[in-house]
């Protein structure tokens, strides 16, 4: 059979046609953990990675589910090298002081969270509550003016090296996301409480998550926050305990990476 150069053109024409239609039935989960696999086993501890590696059917569906579950920057990355613009404000931002209903308490009467982490954690309290504990706010929102202004301040009282490990730069504070909250007396000695107890072993199952578990400094760049806990949805707390030991930074790397290697490849 013989092309003509105009056959071949208007053959060309039509392949790029179908192309540009199907841009994405070429792009599997596979192409795109190629691209995270390196970062991922130089990153992660072995046990991690291994299980990961060797069981990626599965991996691949239930990080499907998280990221199809993904609501209002649940999962955005946000710390020391992934910083929140200066203009960032979560969406419908309430005061907890205005809902009528709450099973938790307020140290505070100017507690700001995001709607969308707070009846999760009015489930959370009423579930704890009926074990007989009590959960009490210390903090929840800030904007970046105000964690400027905070971190300004320890500088100023235990000078900038020593502060980086308990508090975050503007910009770095997942407190600016809204759906973060911080819990009793705010100290170590948290833990020790019934409800510091408590939240350790129960929040996940309502979607909440430790950010900075204990001895895990070298990896969040922060020290131990035994009251610190952060809103990522149920599924995604499945998903971390299941694939990356329950530890919340190394699940929200690896979703950072795996978004931005997707959309390269689209």
């Amino acid at each position: 059979m013989y092309f003509t150069p105009k056959k071949i053109f208007s053959l060309f024409l039509f392949f790029a046609f179908m192309v540009s239609i199907y841009p994405n039935d070429k792009i599997s989960d596979e192409d795109i953990y190629k691209k995270v696999y390196t970062y991922i086993s130089k990153r992660f501890p072995k046990q991690i990675f291994n299980k990961i590696n060797n069981n990626r059917e599965i991996f691949f569906k239930d990080l499907n589910v998280v990221l199809k579950n993904e609501k209002e920057d649940e999962l955005i990355l946000v710390d020391k090298l992934n910083f929140l613009d200066k203009s960032y404000e979560p969406k419908n931002i309430i005061l907890l002081y205005d809902v009528k209903d709450r099973k938790y308490l307020l140290e505070r009467y100017d507690i700001y969270l995001a709607k969308i982490a707070e009846r999760p954690l009015q489930k959370m309290a009423e579930a704890a509550k009926k074990e007989g504990i009590e959960i009490m706010l210390s903090s929840g929102y800030r904007s970046y003016t105000y964690q400027a202004n905070l971190f300004s301040k320890y500088v100023n009282l235990y000078g900038k090296k020593d502060v980086q490990l308990f508090s975050a730069p503007p910009g770095a504070s997942q407190h600016q996301l809204g759906t973060v909250i911080d819990l009793g007396s705010i100290d170590d000695s948290y833990a020790d409480t019934a409800e510091g107890k408590w939240m350790f072993k129960n929040a996940w199952k309502y979607g909440w998550s430790l950010s900075y578990p204990k001895d895990m400094e070298h990896i969040t760049g922060y020290k131990w926050e035994s009251w610190h806990y952060r809103y990522l949805g149920v599924e995604a707390c499945k998903f971390q305990k299941e694939w990356f030991g329950d530890i919340q930074q190394y699940m929200l790397e690896f979703i950072d990476l795996w978004k931005k290697e997707k959309a390269k490849l689209n």
